[in-house]
């Protein structure tokens, strides 16, 4: 065989990702994602992390490969801290757990398969790195696009039990557009999105000031718009009912949705929460 090409720094394509994967070359991969995270700065290449998601939807990995995914997903944050390049690598693994999802749930077995990422992805929820809170937003996200029946059926369990971490990933996969467009699952999303509420106005007063019910406040800043805006006449119900309740936490995430453009072609519910809320 020849040698092959080594990927440069900063550069990739999805046919040398295919070709890597095919290849069943994890150390090459490992080498690609790393040149080309993004990290340290501002922003990781996203782009590149849904890139390997996608292809690792379509094929199964090698066994170099899936055990390479498994040792990103198990390093702890001392061994990939926040804005280090190999934090990108347990990103990408996280994600990569929706990839798994229909290939591991299909055939005998599939439901101990599904368990496991399940259990891999509220993990990764609880992260204190939030880029691996957001990878495993994404991949729940990316599981509705692929099966929303599951992903329905997966949440229940998370909302009745999850810490206020797991209740965040929640409400980013339920605020997910592409879900949303089938009007019967927008719907079931802010029935759901009504439990999150719940919990949230049910939290004590020293636990609304520890960083997970934090996150989870500032991610249903913007969560219930995006909900209500696919199915109006139940989320601006909701959002009504929740003003009326006077719980100031709860109220400063309605004020904050009320904000968000994409509810500007909704005067008539804007005005009737705001006045709930005790707005003008």
């Amino acid at each position: 065989m020849g040698k092959r090409k080594a990927i440069k720094p900063a550069e990739w394509s999805r046919e040398q990702l295919a070709s890597l994967l095919a290849a069943d070359a994890a150390a090459e991969l490992e080498g690609c994602l790393l040149a080309n995270s993004g990290l340290p700065g501002p922003r990781g290449n996203l782009e590149l992390a849904h890139a390997l998601a996608d292809r690792l939807a379509r094929e199964a990995p090698g066994p170099a490969v899936r055990a390479r995914l498994e040792r990103w997903r198990a390093q702890a944050p001392e061994q990939a801290p926040t804005g280090n390049p190999r934090e990108f690598l347990s990103f990408c693994g996280a994600l990569a757990r929706s990839a798994d999802w229909a290939r591991d749930g299909d055939g005998p077995g599939g439901e101990r398969g599904r368990a496991r990422i399940a259990r891999d992805l509220r993990q990764a929820a609880e992260d204190p790195r939030w880029r691996m809170r957001e990878a495993a937003a994404m991949a729940l996200q990316r599981i509705g696009e692929a099966d929303p029946a599951s992903l329905l059926e997966l949440l229940p369990a998370w909302l009745e039990t999850g810490s206020y971490f797991v209740l965040r990933a929640v409400a980013a996969a339920l605020a997910h557009p592409p879900l949303l467009e089938d009007p019967a699952i927008a719907r079931r999303a802010l029935t759901l999105a009504d439990g999150v509420l719940s919990k949230a106005a049910a939290a004590p007063a020293a636990a609304r000031r520890e960083e997970g019910f934090r996150v989870l406040r500032q991610g249903l800043g913007y969560a219930l718009s995006v909900l209500a805006a696919a199915e109006p006449e139940q989320g601006f119900a909701l959002m009504e009912h929740w003003a009326a309740r006077r719980d100031p936490d709860v109220a400063w995430i309605l004020r904050e949705n009320l904000k968000k453009k994409r509810l500007a072609r909704y005067p008539e519910g804007l005005r009737r929460v705001s006045k709930k809320l005790g707005g003008a």
